[in-house]
């Protein structure tokens, strides 16, 4: 018997390159796949970095901001709010949709405020996609007080899950991981491994890639077959190329850019160090893992690593900022070709465990609920 079409309606602030966006593309795809009508509203303009199926009802408010400071960008600010939030009630009025799933801060907000101030009958799913204690004093005090009002909050690891419940009075909370991008990783076998170790990422102060790069200068003399290459654009590249050329490693680090589909160049790496201050669910992480890659990953706060990795078995997780620790795991795996090789196998399970269509169904069964 097949089941009765539902509509949804996803909500987003934009479809740039990131995790959380890679995942609302997943779903909407997963769901107009499942014979349901999708439609993706984002608060920018209707351009996606992922794929999106064309069945998928994709609309923008093209609330783009000018790259403007002070007072000018504030009234920007307050121009676009007040455009987007009109935009999302007139797509609502359009759509009837059965429910709205929505991701980030401002669109999580904007979400609940339309839902009680206008359309209460539909039932509103947020999703957490960061650390909820990284926010502003402000941000996170209204945060505390609007998120319960809605009616699930869905987390990406079960430390969020924690914060969230000292503080919603309400609304359900559950936890969902990321899924495996079938498309980002690769089947390959490295037989045998180059002597490189790998970073991945935008080149900004969150994945803090200084982290890398000292920890190994610290190890340089042990390992000197051994060379960096780091893949990513962003604005601390300039930070970058000075502190490599300071310790003297021009020849050992390089700053490889942007690559399409980077776990076909780097699967056959020895290691890949994942070094941010913070994530959420980090993508970039997990898609080594199923690629077969060694891994080591900063604690950060989510908590996220401690949930995927487990110590000196698939991988190692080490402090946030700490060089010393740092440098003490990569000397531990540098060191051994059967390490290397056992956390290889170990990682690749994580395939079965963080499985698309398995992952997808979590998703749909929890808004399913609500309709």
């Amino acid at each position: 018997m097949n089941e009765k079409k539902k509509r949804y309606m996803l909500l987003i602030t934009g479809m740039v390159m990131g995790g959380a966006e890679r995942v609302m593309a997943t779903i909407a795809n997963e769901l107009v796949e499942r014979g349901n009508e999708v439609t993706l509203v984002t608060m920018k303009e209707a351009k996606s970095a992922y794929r999106l199926d064309d069945r998928v009802k994709f609309v923008g408010a093209k609330g783009v901001l000018d790259k403007q400071s002070g007072i000018k960008r504030k009234i920007q600010l307050l121009i676009s709010g007040i455009r987007g939030t009109s935009f999302y009630v007139k797509q609502l009025k359009e759509n009837n949709p059965d429910i709205v799933l929505s991701f980030l801060t401002n669109t999580n907000l904007m979400a609940i405020i339309v839902n009680k101030l206008f359309v209460r009958k539909i039932p509103v799913v947020i999703s957490e996609r960061c650390d909820p204690q990284s926010r502003g004093r402000i941000i996170t005090k209204v945060c505390n007080w609007i998120y319960p009002k809605s009616s699930c909050i869905i987390c990406q690891s079960n430390k969020v899950l924690d914060y969230f419940k000292d503080i919603s009075l309400r609304a359900e909370l559950v936890v969902i991981p990321n899924p495996i991008n079938d498309e980002a990783i690769t089947n390959k076998v490295a037989n045998r491994r180059r002597k490189v170790i790998v970073g991945v990422g935008r080149l900004n102060k969150q994945k803090n890639f200084d982290l890398l790069i000292n920890s190994f200068n610290l190890i340089k003399h042990e390992f000197p077959e051994y060379n960096i290459e780091i893949y990513g654009q962003g604005p601390e590249k300039q930070h970058l190329l000075d502190l490599i050329k300071s310790l003297g490693l021009n020849e050992r680090i390089t700053l490889m850019g942007t690559r399409d589909k980077v776990m076909e160049t780097i699967y056959d790496s020895s290691l890949y160090v994942m070094s941010s201050n913070f994530e959420g669910f980090p993508n970039a992480l997990i898609e080594a893992m199923a690629s077969g890659l060694p891994v080591i990953c900063t604690d950060f706060p989510t908590g996220t690593a401690n949930e995927i990795i487990e110590n000196g078995k698939n991988g190692y997780i080490v402090p946030v900022g700490d060089e010393e620790k740092m440098s003490i795991a990569m000397r531990k795996i540098l060191n051994s070709n059967k390490l290397q090789q056992e956390m290889s196998f170990e990682n690749k399970k994580i395939k079965e465990t963080l499985d698309k269509k398995l992952i997808v169904d979590k998703w749909v069964n929890v808004l399913n609920q609500y309709i």
